[in-house]
């Protein structure tokens, strides 16, 4: 090839508008390049459609005038040449009026053009032809070698610039994506954010709603609960003191006998007993409020050996299991040791097995319970499973909920598993739950093997 040639390409090829996406710059690079390496009047860019069923004049250099004219070739008109291009090989036509291959321009193209020589050669991108880079002069030119050699160098670098151009392309509709993106996922987080903050409102009044009616029902419990017996003395107080008025006009009058004297007298001993024992069983029923809501300040946790403390505790509880008929199976670590608080765990195993007890079992020929023991790196369980009748999803609900009991009847006052679930979570920095399995129910604690220091007991 030519040394002035090897020169242009050399700098064509080095050209940074080549490889930055402008395909007008590089157009204007390629065609200018081609006019003044082989001194030909005119140059220009056509791009094949999909089909390969037309072709488009996407750019042309005529002499130094470069336009984008509106023009379209399709096979239908000009199926010879479009055969030719099929090969994918340069035309050359020295004569483009009488060669085979370009003969059919003469009249409608080449004669209104002043056109007499072409040189076609393929532009492909990705290995495909797209489209091809036309070079006309307006004398008969014998195409040399070295000039068929150049011009397909120059269109393998017009296939660069189109790589090029599609990288950009694609690179601004991911720009254009990500921004779009970016303004529906800002859209979406407000939106979220919005629902959230509304999911708050709801739920801090939900949580107000709730505290107020549990509140409710805790003074409503209170009061149900004292009323009964304040209401029994307050009726024997009212009863003996309607006898003692009665008895001392009697006395006034001179008309008081002793089988009078003695009804009376013993009429006022009975109110008197009356008003003591409900006087007893309200002191008994503040002391059970107190006691779910407070703990002893003076407290000190130690450590206590499961293995050891749980049988003291079912020690205590003995008459109670043989009364009920109900035994104890101990599953229990032989060193697994606890940092807790006794007098409450003793509380809470002994309410737990009460309450076992008065409830869990109907017509059992055989009444058990289960008390297992284990622990992680960091925390130790109790299990307290009976082999009983289970609890219905109600009273699993409400299972800790100060009064509620499903044994009024009987006297149950409905704060023991109230007073459990008190001492675990706040004393003893644990969790409780219940949930029922195929033999009956069991309550699970947990608790951390090593209390906080800073330990407090909140009313």
């Amino acid at each position: 090839m030519q040394i002035e040639l090897q020169h242009i390409l050399a700098q064509i090829s080095r050209n940074p508008n080549i490889d930055k996406g402008d395909l007008s710059a590089a157009n204007s690079l390629v065609l200018e390049a081609i006019t003044q390496g082989l001194a030909v009047d005119r140059a220009s860019v056509w791009l094949l459609s999909d089909d390969h069923q037309r072709m488009h004049c996407a750019y042309q250099l005529d002499g130094k005038q470069h336009s984008t004219p509106d023009l379209t070739l399709s096979r239908q008109d000009f199926p010879s040449y479009f055969d030719a291009l099929d090969d994918e090989r340069n035309i050359v036509a020295a004569d483009a009026h009488h060669h085979p291959q370009t003969a059919e321009f003469s009249d409608i193209y080449l004669s209104p053009s002043g056109i007499c020589s072409m040189l076609d050669t393929p532009i492909r991108h990705h290995g495909v032809m797209v489209g091809i880079i036309c070079i006309e002069h307006r004398q008969i030119k014998q195409w040399q070698t070295d000039e068929i050699v150049f011009a397909g160098f120059l269109a393998d670098i017009y296939g660069r610039a189109l790589s090029a151009s599609e990288r950009m392309r694609y690179q601004c509709e991911l720009e254009q994506l990500n921004s779009g993106l970016e303004q529906i996922i800002s859209q979406r987080t407000q939106e979220l954010t919005q629902s959230l903050e509304q999911l708050q409102q709801t739920q801090h009044r939900l949580i107000e709603i709730e505290k107020m009616a549990s509140l409710g029902r805790l003074v409503a419990g209170i009061a149900h609960e004292i009323n009964t017996p304040l209401g029994v003395a307050v009726t024997a107080i009212s009863h003996a003191e309607v006898t003692l008025l009665e008895l001392e006009k009697l006395f006034l009058a001179g008309q008081l006998t002793r089988q009078k004297f003695g009804q009376s007298g013993a009429a006022i001993k009975h109110s008197i007993a009356m008003v003591q024992a409900n006087l007893h069983r309200t002191v008994d029923l503040v002391n059970s409020f107190k006691q779910t809501a407070a703990a002893n300040p003076d407290q000190q946790a130690e450590w206590l050996i499961l293995s050891e403390f749980i049988p003291k505790v079912l020690c205590s509880v003995e008459s109670l299991l043989k009364q009920h008929q109900v035994s104890v199976q101990l599953e229990l670590p032989a060193t697994l040791k606890i940092q807790s608080f006794a007098s409450p765990l003793t509380t809470i195993l002994t309410r737990l097995i009460e309450n076992a007890c008065q409830h869990a079992f109907d017509k059992q020929p055989s009444r058990q319970i289960v008390i297992r023991a284990s622990q992680t790196p960091y925390n130790w369980q109790l299990e307290i499973a009976d082999n009983g009748r289970g609890m219905n999803a109600d009273e699993l609900a409400r299972a800790f909920e100060p009064f509620f009991t499903t044994r009024r009847s009987k006297g149950a006052k409905g704060l023991g598993m109230t007073l459990v679930f008190n001492l675990v979570t706040h004393l003893l920095q644990g969790d409780v739950s219940l949930h029922n399995t195929d033999t009956g129910c069991v309550v699970t604690l947990r608790c951390p093997l090593n209390l906080s220091t800073t330990t407090e007991f909140a009313t």
